[in-house]
């Protein structure tokens, strides 16, 4: 029995040290935070695998101004896909490159390859002229898509700010993709200030 015991301590235990790290994760990065912004107790740090998903539900009110940091442990970062949305489903930001850029950016290489075969048959006229027309405005979107995803890459924006004209419900979806084979913290660092007024 107390080997037992000891067995459930000892597997246990590295997994309680982890969260209590995604914990100690966020009030580092929370001790950052500088007047007149304050802490928000929305905010919150989880610990993240390949294939894990997970999403957080943030008020937020009318005649405050917010700022939503993203922080995430490097050995997960470039896996994880983080995107806020109200519940409309509006898209407010996008952290990672989402698969569904990946594949559209797929087909439309794959389309641009049947229009060039089509060309190779087609020497003149009308067709042929619609054709390159075709061809050139794909290429144009293949290169912006393929800026997008590197920028989102590369160089991602961990945060964003903002002002709600009334009172809202953001939506922060998490994922880490399945072919992450490391585990590591997320957290979504929410912080608000009363929202500055314009006019008279």
């Amino acid at each position: 029995m107390k080997n037992k015991i000891l067995l459930i301590i000892l597997f246990a235990l590295p997994f309680a040290a982890i969260s209590q790290n995604c914990q100690e994760f966020l009030n580092i990065q929370k001790s950052g935070i500088r007047y007149p912004w304050k802490y928000d107790v929305q905010s919150k740090c989880g610990l993240f695998i390949g294939g894990k998903s997970s999403q957080i539900n943030v008020v937020c009110n009318e005649g405050k101004d917010y700022k939503i940091s993203f922080l995430a442990s490097s050995a997960i970062l470039k896996f994880a896909s983080i995107k806020v949305t109200d519940e409309n489903g509006k898209e407010y930001f996008t952290l990672g490159v989402d698969n569904n850029k990946k594949k559209d950016l797929e087909s439309k290489r794959q389309f641009m390859l049947s229009l060039e075969n089509q060309k190779i048959k087609i020497k003149t006229g009308k067709k042929r002229i619609q054709i390159d027309a075709d061809i050139n405005n794909l290429k144009l979107e293949i290169e912006k898509s393929q800026q997008e995803i590197d920028q989102a890459s590369y160089s991602p924006k961990t945060f964003f700010a903002f002002t709600p004209a009334e009172t809202m419900n953001l939506i922060i979806s998490i994922s880490v993709n399945e072919t992450c084979t490391s585990k590591g913290c997320i957290g979504a660092l929410i912080s608000n200030k009363k929202g500055e007024k314009s006019g008279f």
